[in-house]
C-alpha cells in the first residue's frame, strides 16, 4: 500500500507547466492592475458600441484597415505566442504525462495556426471569406481543447503512461495541423458554407460558431479561476493563463457588435486578443522562471 501510494500522480497544472524547467518556485502574488484591461475592453465594446451608428448609416472614414497590418499584428501577438505555449504544453506533458496539457497544447497550436493563415488571406482577391472562416472555425476548435483541457484540470487530470505520451501527443498535435490544413483548402475551394457575404456581411453560422467560441474561451476561464482559487493550485502560470483565455474570449465576441471591418469596435475586441497573446507570453515565462 505505501508503494502504490507514491505512485498517485500529481494533478496540479502549475506542477505540469513547471516541469518543463525544473526550476524551483518563488513567491508570487497577483497584482490587480494587471487584471483590469479585461473588464475596460468590456467596458469600450459597450460604449463604442452605444455610441456608433449602425452599419447602414456607418462611415468607412470611421474605418482604419492597412493592408497587411493584421497579418503582422496577428503573427507577433498571436501565432509565436500560441506556438510557444504549446512547446511549453508539449514538453510538460512529456515529463508528466497529465492529460489536460496535451489538450490545452493542442488548443493554443489551433489558435496560433488560424492565426497566422487568416492574418495573411486577408486580402485574397476573392475576399476575405477564407479567411474568416478558417479563424472563426478555428477559435470554435481551439475553444473546444481549451475548454475539454479545464474540464480535466479541474476534474482531476489522470497521468498517462511513458510509453503511450509520443503517440497521444503525435495524435492530437497532428490532428490539429491536418485539420487547419484540410479546413485551410476547403475553405480557398469555396467547399464550406459562407462566414461573410460581401455587401451583406456576416452570416447566422458565422455568428453561432463565434458566440461558441466565444463562451468556451469564456467558460474555460471560470474552470481555471476556480482552480487558481484553491490553496494548492493559485500560481502566477495559471493566473495569466486565465486573463489571456478571459482577453481571448472578449476579443471574438467583439465582433458581434462591429459595425464593419476595421472599425473602432473590431480594434477593441483586437487589442483584447493581441493583449492576451502578451498574457500567454507571460504564463510561458513563469513557467520558465518557476513560478508558482
Amino acid at each position: 500500500m505505501v508503494k502504490e501510494s507514491r505512485n498517485i500522480p500529481e494533478t496540479n497544472p502549475s506542477a505540469g507547466f513547471k516541469s518543463a524547467t525544473g526550476n524551483p518556485p518563488f513567491h508570487w502574488k497577483p497584482s490587480i492592475f494587471t487584471a483590469l484591461p479585461l473588464p475596460l475592453f468590456i467596458g469600450m465594446v459597450t460604449l463604442f458600441d452605444i455610441i456608433l451608428p449602425p452599419t447602414p448609416q456607418f462611415s468607412r472614414a470611421l474605418a482604419f484597415e492597412p493592408p497587411y497590418l493584421n497579418a503582422v499584428l496577428y503573427t507577433v501577438f498571436l501565432f509565436f505566442t500560441s506556438y510557444l505555449v504549446a512547446y511549453v504544453s508539449l514538453k510538460s506533458y512529456l515529463q508528466t504525462g497529465m492529460t489536460f496539457l496535451v489538450l490545452l497544447g493542442s488548443g493554443t497550436l489551433a489558435w496560433g495556426s488560424v492565426s497566422l493563415l487568416a492574418g495573411w488571406m486577408t486580402n485574397l482577391p476573392s475576399g476575405p471569406n477564407p479567411a474568416i472562416t478558417i479563424s472563426n472555425t478555428g477559435a470554435l476548435l481551439a475553444g473546444a481543447l481549451h475548454l475539454a483541457s479545464s474540464i480535466g484540470a479541474t476534474g482531476g487530470t489522470k497521468q498517462n503512461r511513458p510509453s503511450l505520451r509520443k503517440p497521444i501527443l503525435g495524435i492530437f498535435y497532428g490532428g490539429v495541423l491536418l485539420s487547419t490544413a484540410v479546413l485551410t483548402l476547403a475553405s480557398l475551394e469555396g467547399l464550406t458554407p459562407a462566414f461573410f457575404i460581401l455587401g451583406v456581411g456576416q452570416t447566422l453560422l458565422r455568428m453561432i460558431v463565434l458566440a461558441s467560441a466565444a463562451a468556451m474561451f469564456g467558460v474555460s476561464a471560470l474552470l481555471f479561476t476556480r482552480l487558481y482559487l484553491s490553496s494548492e493550485s493559485a500560481s502566477s502560470i495559471l493566473y495569466w493563463y486565465i486573463l489571456a483565455l478571459a482577453l481571448t474570449g472578449v476579443g471574438l465576441a467583439a465582433v458581434f457588435f462591429g459595425r464593419a471591418p476595421g472599425d473602432p469596435i473590431s480594434w477593441t475586441g483586437r487589442a483584447a486578443m493581441f493583449l492576451g497573446g502578451v498574457y500567454f507570453l507571460k504564463a510561458v515565462r513563469s513557467s520558465f522562471k518557476g513560478g508558482v
